[in-house]
């Protein structure tokens, strides 16, 4: 079998491992527990030799996988401490070397985790080695094709304006900003109103790519048409910010599809991928569900660090779907656990048992097998409650996850009981599509819903994750109610947990009740 590596360094950098038959993906962010980290450039490790030579020396124990691959593949932008040699070629050894550009990997990495033969691709985010905002088509196995790059960064355009918004918890560093503005932004925009008189100015901001140079003299100007100033010293307030949100969040979505509706009209019957950092918007992804007579499809992990996978993807071109959702690294003390629990209390980990606890109003936090590759917690790192407790919201923000109140959860559901609870038909697997909560539901159920009336909807079917599947089967049976909310294990600012030494501490220092691994159900001290 091949032994090959895909490797990408920036932001949320990490490296796929080919192995047999199956992938292995090392996020630089769960391995170093320091959120969107990189190898080099941006959101830079302290010590990124230190952190590759630990992954390596991983998976070799791990897996059993050389540093001896027949290909490495990599983008050409990842370059380190401004050495002209590439990081990868010190530490990575290799026969061959490939270069894939950034969204030609977004796309293959996207179109490959698909059920598709043949798609219609988008990828936008705030730029790469190959431009901002592509369209390609792609057929398997011929894999993908660009067909046009556009000259709009949506990306930073969305993001810039959570830098202004005093709901949002300011960041100083706008390299940190820019990574972890945009999905509050959407959260936020529910409470907010559009006004129509800005749409005008707000699509021609889009439209004039505001990067890191420019964007003070762009959203000045964008100030004075509208009569607000922008400025981080005295940020934008209450109601008027939550405006500038949903006006903001229409014009992104305005000028997204002027953009890809030629394209649309000309392949009608092709399903769509969407993928790029801007496909983490589900309004934006349920507007072009509705909008299309065919399927859409966005993956979860089509941030960049889905961008090591799309390389892979890229060399191999499968023929058939590959799943890749709990792909990512194990519990890395998973042999401590013994010694951590020695003087707490537990009880083996039934389902039944489980269920009890939810239904009277517990808190748990899940760690059991391999984490989830992308942003968002699957079932494997989760947080999971009752949503049918009153102001479980608020508790969850203020006392477990430390977030802004404005802040809404997902509810995970059995694929066939989404109609039950939601106004929606199909598949929603990986929370990428929002769906109305049906009236008779709302109040009952109102912890997962947003102040819109939507909730950021996951289903599961039990080939996709058994004890999650089963989990909600007792659930259902016990309280009549076939939701649980669902959102990630982890607090403000950091990523998933990869470790139960860390699950441990948010248990003891947080508002969470018990611990759920494979073996046990652990409480407090």
């Amino acid at each position: 079998m091949p032994n090959n590596v895909a490797f990408y360094g920036s932001h949320n950098g990490a490296l796929v491992f080919q192995h047999h038959d199956k992938f292995i993906v090392v996020e630089a962010e769960r391995f170093a527990h320091n959120k969107n980290l990189g190898f080099v450039q941006y959101r830079l490790c302290k010590h990124p030799r230190f952190v590759m030579e630990e992954i390596l020396r991983f998976v070799e124990n791990e897996y059993d996988i050389k540093n001896d691959f027949d290909t490495c593949i990599y983008t050409n932008t990842d370059v380190i401490y401004g050495q002209e040699k590439f990081f990868f070629e010190k530490y990575l050894n290799a026969k061959k070397h490939l270069c894939c550009l950034h969204h030609r990997a977004h796309a293959s990495g996207t179109f490959y985790q698909s059920p598709f033969k043949e798609a219609l691709i988008f990828s936008f985010d705030g730029g790469g080695s190959d431009g901002f905002f592509n369209v390609y088509t792609a057929t398997r196995p011929g894999g993908v094709v660009e067909i046009k790059r556009h000259n709009l960064d949506l990306g930073f355009a969305y993001m810039i304006f959570g830098h202004y918004i005093d709901d949002i918890s300011f960041e100083r560093d706008l390299n940190i900003g820019n990574l972890v503005y945009s999905g509050k932004l959407m959260g936020l925009c529910g409470y907010g109103s559009v006004k129509p008189e800005w749409l005008p100015q707000f699509e021609h901001f889009y439209r004039s790519k505001p990067d890191g140079l420019n964007y003070k003299d762009l959203i000045k100007t964008l100030g004075d048409q509208i009569g607000i100033i922008f400025d981080t010293d005295n940020r934008v307030k209450d109601q008027l910010g939550r405006d500038i949100a949903a006006t903001s969040q229409q014009a992104f979505e305005n000028v997204f599809f002027h953009a890809v509706q030629p394209y649309i009209d000309l392949h009608p019957d092709l399903p769509i991928c969407v993928t790029g950092g801007c496909a983490l918007n589900v309004v934006l992804n349920t507007k072009l569900k509705h909008k299309v007579r065919t399927d859409v499809f966005v993956a979860p992990n089509s941030n960049d660090c889905g961008i090591a996978f799309g390389m892979m993807m890229d060399l191999l071109k499968p023929a058939d779907a590959v799943d890749i959702t709990y792909a990512g690294i194990p519990i890395l003390d998973k042999y401590c656990l013994s010694e951590l629990i020695e003087s707490r209390w537990s009880v083996p980990a039934d389902i039944s048992t489980v269920a009890d606890k939810l239904q009277a109003g517990n808190i748990i936090g899940v760690i059991r097998g391999n984490s989830e590759h992308g942003p968002r917690a699957l079932g494997n790192r989760s947080i999971l409650c009752n949503p049918s407790i009153p102001n479980m919201k608020d508790t969850l923000n203020s006392k477990v996850k430390h977030r802004e109140w404005f802040r809404p959860f997902a509810p995970v559901v059995r694929l066939e009981d989404v109609s039950e609870y939601f106004e929606f038909e199909g598949e929603s697997r990986f929370m990428s599509f929002y769906a109305p909560v049906r009236p008779e539901w709302r109040e009952k159920l109102s912890s997962i819903t947003h102040v819109d009336g939507t909730a950021r909807l996951q289903t599961i079917t039990r080939e996709q994750n058994e004890w999650m599947y089963d989990l909600l089967t007792h659930f259902k049976a016990k309280t009549g109610v076939g939701v649980l909310l669902n959102t990630s294990f982890n607090v403000n600012g950091k990523p998933l947990l990869t470790t139960y030494k860390d699950a441990l501490n948010m248990l003891d220092t947080t508002g969470l009740d018990y611990i759920l691994t494979e073996q046990f159900l652990i409480s407090k001290r």
